[in-house]
């Protein structure tokens, strides 16, 4: 009966088991701990070989780099050239210091600060894809500003410099007036409106500047006694075409940041 009893007990005390742990699968091998492991997963890092793009083009991203490239691009090019016409400016006009060369060294200072003046503006109000031609006219442009500060002191060929000056910038302003279409400017059609006057005032008043300084040019060259005074004259019509560009640069600009409700008071 004892050893019945004991098998009776057997059967009515069930025995506890231990559950298995269970196996994670993607582990290596088995765990031995009661609690299951958290694993972390981490992104798979490839091998970028050399030359692989870093950003595919898209549609946004190819208009994202025109948008930053145009402008930097115009500013960059500008600022180098100017600065390579300006070391030299500095080293004639030290060098054989005269009332004529004082002068023309002012009024091709204040050119360089226009047409600086003028980019800076035009990166602000326009954008669009690079082309050759917006690669060349910052060279033509900024480049004719370096031969004047080798003729400081010689009115007839400072004066001929600043004319073809005058007349590449006209060339350059018609090709800006021509290639900005009334996209650049959204809905407001009066911005663009107030944009291509502007193109035409400053033609109008880079023309005149650079006939008044080819006249110059010529008077100096075949009339030697009154070279001085031409030269000192054809300085005056440069500070005058530089004072009427950077007038109406001012009022248009003013004119069209109103027209988009931002405050941009002439000559602020």
């Amino acid at each position: 009966m004892w050893g019945v009893a004991i098998e009776s007990n057997d059967f009515t005390v069930p025995k506890h088991r231990r559950r298995a742990n269970p196996r994670l699968y993607h582990e290596g091998g088995s765990s031995t701990s009661a609690h299951p492991r958290t694993v972390e997963y981490q992104e798979e890092v490839l091998d970028v070989g050399r030359g692989e793009a870093i950003q595919g083009l898209t549609h946004d991203v190819l208009i994202r780099r025109s948008l930053e490239v145009s402008p930097n691009g115009f500013i960059t090019i500008i600022s180098i050239i100017q600065g390579v016409a300006l070391a030299l400016l500095a080293q004639n006009t030290f060098e054989k210091p005269s009332v004529l060369v004082v002068a023309q060294s002012v009024a091709l200072m204040m050119v360089f600060v226009v047409v600086f003046y003028f980019y800076l503006t035009m990166s602000v109000m326009l954008r669009w894809a690079p082309s050759f031609l917006d690669s060349f006219l910052p060279f033509a442009i900024a480049g004719l500003e370096i031969p004047p500060a080798f003729f400081l002191g010689n009115a007839a060929g400072w004066s001929t410099w600043l004319a073809a000056l005058w007349f590449v910038i006209v060339a350059g302003l018609w090709t800006t007036a021509k290639w900005s279409p009334p996209s650049h400017f959204g809905r407001t059609r009066l911005a663009h409106t107030r944009w291509h006057q502007l193109q035409r005032e400053l033609q109008l008043s880079t023309g005149c500047g650079g006939f008044a300084a080819a006249l110059c040019a010529l008077y100096a060259a075949f009339a030697p006694g009154h070279r001085l005074a031409f030269g000192l004259f054809s300085t005056l019509t440069v500070l005058v075409t530089v004072g009427v560009v950077v007038w109406r640069i001012e009022i248009r600009s003013a004119q069209i940041h109103s027209l988009y409700g931002v405050n941009r008071p002439p000559f602020n």
